[in-house]
Protein backbone atom coordinates (compact mmCIF):
# COMPACT_ATOMS: atom_id res chain seq x y z
CA UNK A 1 0.00 0.00 0.00
CA UNK A 2 1.43 3.13 -1.35
CA UNK A 3 1.27 6.57 0.14
CA UNK A 4 -0.93 7.86 -2.27
CA UNK A 5 -3.90 4.58 -1.18
CA UNK A 6 -3.40 6.04 2.57
CA UNK A 7 -3.62 9.55 1.85
CA UNK A 8 -6.77 8.13 0.22
CA UNK A 9 -7.77 6.30 2.64
CA UNK A 10 -7.15 8.80 5.48
CA UNK A 11 -9.17 11.58 3.40
CA UNK A 12 -12.25 9.17 3.68
CA UNK A 13 -12.17 8.74 7.08
CA UNK A 14 -11.83 12.49 7.35
CA UNK A 15 -15.10 12.82 5.39
CA UNK A 16 -16.95 10.32 8.01
CA UNK A 17 -16.14 12.28 10.71
CA UNK A 18 -16.02 15.81 9.44
CA UNK A 19 -19.77 16.78 10.09
CA UNK A 20 -20.33 14.01 12.59
CA UNK A 21 -21.38 16.10 15.87
CA UNK A 22 -21.50 13.53 18.37
CA UNK A 23 -17.93 12.94 17.17
CA UNK A 24 -16.71 16.13 17.58
CA UNK A 25 -19.27 16.96 20.94
CA UNK A 26 -17.76 13.87 23.12
CA UNK A 27 -14.19 14.55 21.55
CA UNK A 28 -14.25 18.03 22.79
CA UNK A 29 -15.75 17.07 26.08
CA UNK A 30 -12.98 14.01 26.76
CA UNK A 31 -10.61 17.04 25.40
CA UNK A 32 -11.85 19.53 28.58
CA UNK A 33 -12.00 16.74 30.99
CA UNK A 34 -8.43 15.82 30.26
CA UNK A 35 -7.34 19.22 29.97
CA UNK A 36 -9.35 19.95 33.61
CA UNK A 37 -8.22 17.08 35.53
CA UNK A 38 -4.56 17.40 34.62
CA UNK A 39 -4.01 21.41 34.91
CA UNK A 40 -5.98 21.01 38.49
CA UNK A 41 -4.27 17.47 39.91
CA UNK A 42 -1.83 19.21 42.14
CA UNK A 43 -4.57 21.66 43.62
CA UNK A 44 -6.42 18.18 44.42
CA UNK A 45 -3.58 16.56 45.44
CA UNK A 46 -2.62 19.92 48.29
CA UNK A 47 -6.12 20.09 49.27
CA UNK A 48 -5.95 16.02 50.02
CA UNK A 49 -2.48 16.63 51.88
CA UNK A 50 -3.89 19.39 54.37
CA UNK A 51 -7.01 17.38 55.00
CA UNK A 52 -4.98 14.45 55.88
CA UNK A 53 -1.94 16.53 57.99
CA UNK A 54 -5.06 17.67 60.02
CA UNK A 55 -5.86 14.58 61.06
CA UNK A 56 -2.95 12.45 60.86
CA UNK A 57 0.07 12.51 63.67
CA UNK A 58 2.39 12.06 60.40
CA UNK A 59 2.91 14.67 58.42
CA UNK A 60 2.74 14.11 54.55
CA UNK A 61 5.24 16.37 52.40
CA UNK A 62 3.53 18.04 49.38
CA UNK A 63 4.01 16.30 46.08
CA UNK A 64 5.21 18.24 43.36
CA UNK A 65 3.06 16.90 40.01
CA UNK A 66 4.11 18.95 37.91
CA UNK A 67 8.00 19.23 38.25
CA UNK A 68 10.21 17.91 35.92
CA UNK A 69 11.10 15.51 35.03
CA UNK A 70 8.61 13.83 37.12
CA UNK A 71 5.77 15.40 35.55
CA UNK A 72 5.57 13.28 32.29
CA UNK A 73 5.02 10.10 34.72
CA UNK A 74 2.44 11.62 36.40
CA UNK A 75 0.31 13.23 33.54
CA UNK A 76 0.32 9.67 31.44
CA UNK A 77 -0.37 8.02 34.94
CA UNK A 78 -3.59 10.08 35.45
CA UNK A 79 -4.76 10.14 31.85
CA UNK A 80 -4.76 6.32 31.62
CA UNK A 81 -7.53 6.56 33.87
CA UNK A 82 -9.77 8.46 31.25
CA UNK A 83 -8.70 6.18 28.24
CA UNK A 84 -12.27 4.52 28.72
CA UNK A 85 -13.65 7.69 26.85
CA UNK A 86 -11.63 7.56 23.71
CA UNK A 87 -12.35 3.78 23.37
CA UNK A 88 -15.92 4.71 23.21
CA UNK A 89 -15.34 7.36 20.34
CA UNK A 90 -13.66 4.35 18.59
CA UNK A 91 -16.68 1.68 19.41
CA UNK A 92 -19.68 4.61 17.77
CA UNK A 93 -17.60 5.45 14.56
CA UNK A 94 -16.56 1.47 13.84
CA UNK A 95 -20.35 0.41 14.78
CA UNK A 96 -21.85 3.42 12.34
CA UNK A 97 -20.03 1.50 9.94
CA UNK A 98 -22.34 -1.31 10.23
CA UNK A 99 -25.37 0.76 11.36
CA UNK A 100 -25.56 2.65 8.36
CA UNK A 101 -23.97 0.27 6.05
CA UNK A 102 -21.03 2.62 4.73
CA UNK A 103 -18.66 -0.50 5.07
CA UNK A 104 -20.92 -2.67 2.97
CA UNK A 105 -21.40 -0.05 0.38
CA UNK A 106 -17.51 0.70 0.26
CA UNK A 107 -16.98 -2.99 -0.43
CA UNK A 108 -19.55 -3.07 -3.07
CA UNK A 109 -17.80 0.33 -4.67
CA UNK A 110 -14.71 -1.73 -4.38
CA UNK A 111 -12.70 -0.95 -1.71
CA UNK A 112 -10.90 -3.96 -0.06
CA UNK A 113 -11.56 -5.32 3.47
CA UNK A 114 -7.82 -4.59 3.68
CA UNK A 115 -8.08 -0.96 3.23
CA UNK A 116 -10.92 -0.54 5.52
CA UNK A 117 -9.28 -2.21 8.15
CA UNK A 118 -6.05 -0.11 7.83
CA UNK A 119 -8.52 3.03 7.51
CA UNK A 120 -9.86 1.97 11.00
CA UNK A 121 -6.11 1.18 12.84
CA UNK A 122 -4.92 4.73 11.13
CA UNK A 123 -7.55 6.13 13.11
CA UNK A 124 -6.93 4.38 16.41
CA UNK A 125 -2.92 4.95 16.15
CA UNK A 126 -3.55 8.58 15.21
CA UNK A 127 -5.78 9.30 18.01
CA UNK A 128 -3.28 7.29 20.90
CA UNK A 129 -0.57 9.45 19.43
CA UNK A 130 -2.95 12.62 19.20
CA UNK A 131 -3.97 12.26 23.20
CA UNK A 132 -0.10 11.18 23.94
CA UNK A 133 1.00 14.60 22.49
CA UNK A 134 -1.54 16.35 24.09
CA UNK A 135 -0.55 15.22 26.97
CA UNK A 136 2.91 16.03 26.48
CA UNK A 137 2.02 19.74 25.55
CA UNK A 138 -0.14 20.25 28.90
CA UNK A 139 3.11 18.27 30.86
CA UNK A 140 5.51 20.94 29.52
CA UNK A 141 3.24 24.16 30.32
CA UNK A 142 2.54 22.96 33.81
CA UNK A 143 6.26 21.81 34.13
CA UNK A 144 7.26 25.50 32.79
CA UNK A 145 4.89 27.75 34.87
CA UNK A 146 6.23 26.31 38.23
CA UNK A 147 8.80 28.67 40.50
CA UNK A 148 12.37 27.57 39.53
CA UNK A 149 11.64 24.47 36.65
CA UNK A 150 14.40 22.41 36.25
CA UNK A 151 15.08 22.96 32.51
CA UNK A 152 18.11 20.33 32.17
CA UNK A 153 15.47 17.60 33.64
CA UNK A 154 12.98 18.42 30.88
CA UNK A 155 14.37 15.91 28.50
CA UNK A 156 15.31 12.77 30.38
CA UNK A 157 14.07 9.36 30.36
CA UNK A 158 11.16 9.61 31.68
CA UNK A 159 10.04 11.21 28.58
CA UNK A 160 9.29 7.60 27.05
CA UNK A 161 6.10 7.60 29.57
CA UNK A 162 4.91 9.59 27.03
CA UNK A 163 5.53 6.75 24.39
CA UNK A 164 4.33 4.37 26.87
CA UNK A 165 0.91 6.09 27.14
CA UNK A 166 0.05 6.00 23.46
CA UNK A 167 1.32 2.24 23.50
CA UNK A 168 -1.11 1.70 26.05
CA UNK A 169 -3.77 3.67 24.40
CA UNK A 170 -3.33 2.02 21.59
CA UNK A 171 -3.49 -1.30 22.65
CA UNK A 172 -6.77 -0.19 24.67
CA UNK A 173 -8.76 1.15 21.71
CA UNK A 174 -7.62 -2.07 19.51
CA UNK A 175 -9.35 -4.03 21.98
CA UNK A 176 -12.53 -1.90 22.09
CA UNK A 177 -12.03 -2.09 18.12
CA UNK A 178 -12.56 -5.91 18.21
CA UNK A 179 -15.48 -5.95 19.94
CA UNK A 180 -17.11 -3.34 17.51
CA UNK A 181 -16.50 -5.32 14.85
CA UNK A 182 -17.47 -8.87 16.53
CA UNK A 183 -20.84 -7.09 18.02
CA UNK A 184 -21.75 -4.45 15.35
CA UNK A 185 -24.01 -2.85 17.70
CA UNK A 186 -22.99 0.11 19.81
CA UNK A 187 -24.58 -0.72 22.49
CA UNK A 188 -24.01 -3.91 22.97
CA UNK A 189 -20.58 -3.26 22.63
CA UNK A 190 -19.91 -0.91 25.00
CA UNK A 191 -21.74 -3.36 27.08
CA UNK A 192 -20.00 -6.14 26.32
CA UNK A 193 -16.45 -3.74 27.26
CA UNK A 194 -17.63 -2.08 30.34
CA UNK A 195 -18.27 -5.61 31.77
CA UNK A 196 -15.12 -7.30 30.51
CA UNK A 197 -12.66 -3.89 31.91
CA UNK A 198 -14.81 -3.30 34.87
CA UNK A 199 -15.82 -7.06 36.04
CA UNK A 200 -14.42 -10.13 33.82
CA UNK A 201 -10.86 -9.11 33.88
CA UNK A 202 -10.64 -7.93 37.60
CA UNK A 203 -11.86 -11.00 38.53
CA UNK A 204 -9.22 -12.99 36.50
CA UNK A 205 -6.11 -11.15 37.74
CA UNK A 206 -7.60 -11.52 40.87
CA UNK A 207 -7.93 -15.17 40.33
CA UNK A 208 -4.56 -15.85 38.53
CA UNK A 209 -1.57 -16.25 39.46
CA UNK A 210 0.56 -12.35 38.90
CA UNK A 211 3.04 -14.09 36.49
CA UNK A 212 -0.56 -15.21 34.69
CA UNK A 213 -2.55 -12.27 35.40
CA UNK A 214 0.00 -9.88 34.00
CA UNK A 215 -0.35 -10.99 30.50
CA UNK A 216 -4.39 -9.71 30.15
CA UNK A 217 -4.54 -7.09 27.90
CA UNK A 218 -6.12 -4.83 29.96
CA UNK A 219 -3.73 -5.54 32.99
CA UNK A 220 -0.84 -5.50 30.45
CA UNK A 221 -1.55 -1.62 29.65
CA UNK A 222 -2.56 -0.07 32.75
CA UNK A 223 1.09 -1.86 33.40
CA UNK A 224 3.37 -0.14 30.89
CA UNK A 225 2.76 3.54 33.14
CA UNK A 226 3.20 2.69 36.68
CA UNK A 227 1.95 4.49 39.72
CA UNK A 228 4.33 7.49 40.81
CA UNK A 229 6.98 7.33 43.41
CA UNK A 230 6.25 9.89 46.29
CA UNK A 231 7.29 10.87 49.34
CA UNK A 232 4.22 9.16 50.97
CA UNK A 233 5.26 5.71 49.59
CA UNK A 234 8.95 6.42 51.10
CA UNK A 235 7.64 7.24 54.19
CA UNK A 236 6.10 3.60 54.25
CA UNK A 237 9.16 1.81 52.00
CA UNK A 238 7.48 1.09 49.05
CA UNK A 239 8.27 2.03 45.44
CA UNK A 240 7.41 1.58 42.66
CA UNK A 241 8.59 1.26 39.19
CA UNK A 242 10.45 4.68 37.30
CA UNK A 243 10.55 2.87 33.66
CA UNK A 244 8.00 1.38 31.77
CA UNK A 245 8.97 -2.53 31.25
CA UNK A 246 10.18 -3.47 28.27
CA UNK A 247 8.32 -6.93 28.56
CA UNK A 248 4.95 -4.90 29.67
CA UNK A 249 5.86 -2.96 26.16
CA UNK A 250 6.34 -6.42 24.43
CA UNK A 251 2.85 -7.80 25.95
CA UNK A 252 0.94 -5.23 24.46
CA UNK A 253 2.80 -5.18 21.05
CA UNK A 254 1.51 -8.66 20.86
CA UNK A 255 -1.86 -8.14 22.29
CA UNK A 256 -2.56 -5.25 19.33
CA UNK A 257 -1.28 -7.80 16.64
CA UNK A 258 -3.83 -10.69 17.49
CA UNK A 259 -6.24 -7.81 17.69
CA UNK A 260 -5.64 -6.79 14.52
CA UNK A 261 -5.62 -10.05 13.01
CA UNK A 262 -8.60 -11.24 14.32
CA UNK A 263 -10.25 -8.12 13.12
CA UNK A 264 -9.20 -9.56 9.46
CA UNK A 265 -10.43 -13.05 10.53
CA UNK A 266 -13.76 -11.15 10.76
CA UNK A 267 -14.13 -9.22 8.11
CA UNK A 268 -12.98 -12.06 5.74
CA UNK A 269 -15.42 -14.51 7.06
CA UNK A 270 -18.69 -12.88 8.08
CA UNK A 271 -21.09 -11.17 5.58
CA UNK A 272 -21.20 -7.99 4.39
Amino acid sequence: MNIRNLTYILYTEWLKVRNYRTFWLLAGLYTLTLLLLLFSLQGILNNVTVNINTKSPLPIPEYPVYSFPGVWQNLTYIAGFLKMFPAFLIIILITNEFTFTTYKQQIISGSRRMEFLTAKTLMVAILSVGIALLIGISGMIAGLLQQSPDYEAIVSRKLIFLASHALELFTYLMFASILAFLFRRAGITIIVFLLYSFIIERILVFRLPDAVGRFLPLEACSNLVPLPNSALMKIFGVSFSEYTSVADAGICFVWAMIFYLLIYWLLRKRDL
